[in-house]
């Protein structure tokens, strides 16, 4: 199983250092991070030039979402079964978990992310299946902290460059696809929504 995650950064350097700790250490599997920053100010730049393993390029202006993610799809120089999109405010807390989302997604075919604590407004589950040996819970959309996909999606499938910089891009990559929670295996929006909103007001207003 090749895994590729994806990961845009702009500032919040604390969080990035926390979170990608967090998936090296509870990754389970291989994989190959691409990062792409987006006019960090704070040291962020510095302190990827350091972080291995790790792909990543630069970007002189805030590209929003949609068109980072865009910009690291083509950048991606491998053959891969899934694509994962990982916020650098995603804290992995359990051993193996990039690996038991990812062998679920090549067993479904559905997008799946962790079950994200953390959150203001949690999606409630449509229906609850078992699969591969865990509870999945399907939800209306998988958010873009943690969005594991079939690679093969990708094929055709490219974000609207006119979404909002801030998003969109979740709503549009699941509509019409089946979403779930893998029921068991959590991961937390790091400090919570609200404890984000409070420690970094500025970079929500901008």
């Amino acid at each position: 199983m090749r895994v590729a995650v994806l990961t845009l950064t702009r500032d919040r350097l604390e969080y990035t250092k926390v979170c990608f700790a967090s998936l090296r250490e509870n990754a389970g599997c291989d994989y190959d991070h691409y990062v792409l920053d987006r006019a960090s100010t704070d040291g962020t730049r510095e302190w990827l030039d350091e972080y291995v393993p790790y792909k990543w390029c630069l970007a002189d202006e805030n590209l929003g979402i949609s068109k980072g993610m865009n910009l690291l799809l083509h950048s991606l120089d491998g053959e891969y079964d899934v694509i994962v999109k990982f916020d650098n405010d995603c804290e992995l807390v359990q051993p193996n978990t990039l690996k038991r989302v990812c062998e679920l997604v090549m067993l479904t075919g559905w997008i799946h992310s962790p079950k994200i604590k953390g959150l203001n407004h949690p999606p409630l589950a449509r229906a609850k299946y078992r699969l591969g040996g865990v509870d999945l819970l399907e939800i209306p959309q998988i958010g873009g902290i943690f969005l594991a996909a079939p690679a093969s999606l990708y094929d055709t499938f490219r974000f609207n460059e006119n979404n909002p910089k801030w998003g969109a891009d979740d709503v549009e990559i699941c509509q019409g696809r089946r979403c779930g929670y893998v029921d068991g295996i959590e991961a937390w929006h790091y400090e919570s929504t609200s404890g984000q909103h409070e420690r970094y007001p500025s970079y929500f207003a901008r």
